[in-house]
């Protein structure tokens, strides 16, 4: 019944339009597509805490010199990933910065810790510095996942991604470690690779990454991507 609903004319336009009367999430996203849609990458706010438990845990033990950690959880939706990263390094001074402003009141609202920062803004405040960067879930689109196109150019170019890691890089202190996962790129298609080393980590066979698109916008067919940490090195 529901998919021959989906058929009808207009149906598809009329659910959203009652799922943005509904429900103020739908709202805020249809409102960033209209006047920030140069900044938003994936404009979903589907999140979830300890989904990456293996990188957590990775990342713990390669900031455990420093006492109190700066994390930038880019893209943070609900601060679920804030909240997680927290109990892997309680000390830690975390930001997670998401443009979608409804889900920023919702992460304050549900972390009081004052250690944890929540900031509505598609970049970090100029000259701020992080000892890691994570960029979970980011730099993708639900609609390349759905369709699976040949080329990504008219949902997400690959160009905003070089543009996203470049703006992230100036944020990361040389020697941090940028946490990258869940994204239809790969760092090592960017002319930013050349600046980072791979930690040895790698995500499971089955969470490999194999809906990939390049440099040139096209999909990489048998592609399979499961790096996931990436230090940042001193500059030659």
């Amino acid at each position: 019944m529901r998919e021959r609903l989906k058929r009808l004319p207009g149906a598809r336009r009329a659910a959203h339009w009652l799922r943005c009367l509904l429900r103020p999430e739908y709202r805020e996203i249809a409102r960033l597509r209209r006047s920030a849609a140069g900044q938003l990458l994936q404009p979903y706010t589907q999140t979830g805490e300890d989904r990456y438990p293996a990188v957590f845990d990775m990342l713990a033990q390669h900031l455990a010199p420093i006492a109190e950690p700066r994390i930038l959880s880019f893209g943070c939706s609900s601060g679920a990933e804030v909240r997680a990263l927290r109990r892997w390094m309680p000390a830690a001074k975390i930001t997670g910065l998401d443009l979608n402003r409804v889900m920023i009141v919702r992460a304050r609202a549900a972390d009081p810790d004052p250690r944890s920062t929540y900031v509505c803004a598609g970049a970090p405040e100029p000259g701020a510095q992080f000892d890691a960067v994570l960029a979970m879930a980011v730099f993708r689109h639900g609609d390349l996942e759905a369709a699976r196109p040949d080329s990504c150019a008219a949902v997400l170019p690959f160009s905003r991604f070089v543009d996203g890691l470049a703006m992230l890089d100036r944020h990361l202190a040389v020697g941090g470690w940028l946490a990258l996962y869940n994204q239809q790129f790969r760092l090592a298609d960017t002319p930013l690779a050349t600046r980072y080393e791979a930690d040895p980590l790698l995500m499971g066979e089955d969470e490999a990454l194999v809906l990939l698109y390049g440099p040139d916008n096209r999909r990489i067919n048998g592609a399979r991507e499961r790096l996931v940490l990436f230090r940042k090195l001193a500059d030659s």
